[in-house]
């Protein structure tokens, strides 16, 4: 399979488990807030989050290191060196989440009393620590070893086992234990028949174990903890400098418009472990080079309509996913919108300078954006309350994006698509401005999304007006076209039509 098949099919993958992950994940939330009282489903929601930080920090960056070392001895063809790497990182994961799990067992009743959490809640954090580590790092296996279908299956099954068995414990009368059996079974799940697919073997290499530890899982490590900072702590920064209603409203304009990043995260991750497996010859930086920019370009092609899309449409959005109350939300979602293209336009950037090979260089951008939100953050938020916050964010991310895209630029001949850039930017403000026209004098959102629709087809076609489409482009319609199980009619249509169209 070619590259640009490869990350095309990855990236498929990938988005289908985000998806799968979201659509059950919602319904396991869906199913404790019908069910439980506001007590009981606060003790689920600290838990599980409180699980998650701890299992993350006792990973110690190793599972971030194995998605990018496995694809590179994959192409070397280093199947020993393989096992003897994953011998090593679940050795260590077992020795770290064995000492957190006990630290945390051994303190439950000071911590559930400072908390204020149930003795079992803790307990049940405690179990945890045990088995998300090696899910997370099972996963990160298969996905170095670019297996993303089964990186997918296995999540799906998990998901299942989570929120079908947490329903039926709830209607069992178990209450708030419940989703927290649920929780943990899942993840035990997906985590061992992710182990029965790793193609494990006994003979081993020899590996620098030290260059492993320093060079690739301690700088993801600190990387981590960083963003546990930068997109975590905002929540807590605005609370400690207003109150928690601006919170609230702060996070449900955060929470919608960050699903624009979505796609360009999504083709990143696909593009990873492809970048990491071309980093061992200096030969194919032009290939590197070359995929970077298509993941950039659509990107930007598909980011930039749908934050335009949750800006006109904000309250109507915002009403859907929570209440009336929120509605001053939508004053936030001009910033955040244009902040979730740049961040994720920026991280295609910032992970691939992981990916060949420059690990601290990553750390550093990570930490530069963490303080930096800091110094922003405590005058604008005193200022500006919420909106403080999202400036701050907006220019935390415009260094981030800064910052990724001068350093790679030192060690791959990168450029930005300007002239498509340009192409997307006019396409874009005349099929809105349409949108925009037409819904101030309508309302409803079934009618909304119908003029979403035209203005779809207005902004597709202007592309085509202006020879935006390329080869390259039939090429991926082509393959989407093969492998998809739906609209496959259609879309051999659509390429018949651009085929004629395009030079």
């Amino acid at each position: 399979m070619s590259l640009r098949k490869k990350l095309i099919s990855n990236t498929i993958y990938l988005f289908l488990d985000w998806f799968v992950l979201t659509l059950m994940g919602f319904f396991y939330w869906l199913v404790a807030g019908k069910t439980l009282l506001p007590k009981e489903y606060g003790i689920v929601s600290t838990s599980v989050n409180l699980a998650l930080v701890l299992a993350g920090i006792s990973s110690l960056g190793l599972n971030i290191a194995i998605q990018k070392l496995v694809p590179e001895f994959v192409a070397k063809g280093e199947r020993r060196k393989i096992n003897s790497l994953i011998k090593f990182s679940i050795k260590i994961i077992l020795l770290s989440s064995i000492s957190f799990s006990l630290i945390l067992f051994s303190f439950s009743s000071y911590i559930s009393s400072f908390l204020n959490l149930p003795r079992e809640a803790i307990i049940f954090a405690s179990i945890a620590i045990l088995i998300i580590p090696f899910y997370s790092q099972f996963g990160s296996i298969i996905y170095g070893f670019q297996n993303m279908k089964k990186f997918l299956t296995t999540d799906t099954f998990g998901q299942l086992v989570k929120t079908s068995l947490a329903a039926l414990l709830i209607f069992l009368g178990f209450s708030y234990l419940g989703p927290l059996i649920g929780f943990l079974a899942g993840f035990l799940v997906t985590a061992l028949l992710r182990f029965f697919s790793i193609p494990f073997e006994r003979k081993y290499g020899k590996i620098n174990e030290r260059k492993i530890l320093f060079d690739y899982a301690f700088p993801a490590f600190i990387s981590t903890l960083a963003w546990i900072i930068f997109m975590n702590g905002q929540y807590v920064l605005l609370t400690a400098l207003t109150n928690p209603r601006e919170t609230g409203i702060f996070t449900v304009a955060m929470v919608l418009t960050s699903l624009i990043a979505v796609i360009p995260n999504t083709l990143t991750s696909g593009l990873f472990p492809i970048i990491s497996q071309l980093s061992i010859d200096h030969s194919t930086k032009k290939k590197q080079s070359y995929l970077i920019r298509l993941v950039f370009r659509y990107a930007f092609l598909i980011t930039l309509p749908v934050a335009l899309f949750l800006i006109i449409f904000s309250k109507p959005v915002i009403l859907i996913f929570s209440s009336e109350k929120y509605l001053e939300a939508s004053a936030l979602f001009p910033i955040l919108a244009f902040a979730s293209i740049i961040y994720g336009c920026g991280n295609i950037f910032l992970r691939n300078l992981y990916a060949i090979g420059k690990t601290k260089l990553n750390r550093n951008i990570v930490i530069v954006t963490t303080i930096s939100f800091l110094i922003f953050a405590f005058p604008l938020i005193s200022l500006f309350k919420a909106f403080g916050s999202a400036l701050s964010y907006l220019l935390a991310v415009l260094i981030l994006f800064s910052l990724s895209f001068s350093f790679i630029r030192k060690f791959l001949r990168i450029s930005l698509p300007l002239k498509d850039m340009g192409k997307v930017l006019l396409a874009s403000s005349i099929a809105f401005s349409f949108l925009y026209s037409t819904t101030y004098f309508t309302s409803g959102l079934l009618i909304g999304l119908f003029l979403s629709v035209i203005a779809a087809i207005i902004y597709l076609w202007i592309l085509l007006s202006l020879n935006f489409y390329k080869k390259e482009d039939l090429r991926i319609l082509e393959f989407f076209a093969s492998k998809s199980p739906f609209f496959k009619k259609q879309l051999s249509l659509l390429l018949k039509f651009l085929s004629k169209r395009v030079k």
